[in-house]
């Protein structure tokens, strides 16, 4: 729960700050991941993320499709997700 709530503020900053080299200076292998494909926009770093809401979470704002918003079942989160994905 509280790595979805660090994961859920860093994508409501929306990773403008984040760079592929900086990623690979975090430790927690889910943050690191994430991180990865925001930067990158490739969703396959996605796929690593162990937490099923955070996995679901990335890859909406990644290939920016709301149907993995459904499938969050955190209601803050999935309702951040619905908020920021287009």
């Amino acid at each position: 729960m509280k790595i979805a709530i660090v994961l859920l503020s860093l994508f409501s900053l929306g990773f403008v700050w984040a760079n592929t080299p900086a990623c690979f200076s975090i430790r927690d292998p889910d943050r690191k991941n994430v991180c990865l494909a925001m930067s990158s926009r490739q969703n396959s770093y996605c796929f690593s993320v162990k937490d099923a809401d955070t996995k679901n979470m990335c890859l909406a704002n990644v290939m920016q499709e709301k149907s993995y918003c459904h499938s969050i079942k955190l209601h803050d989160m999935k309702q951040q997700c619905l908020a920021q994905v287009k």
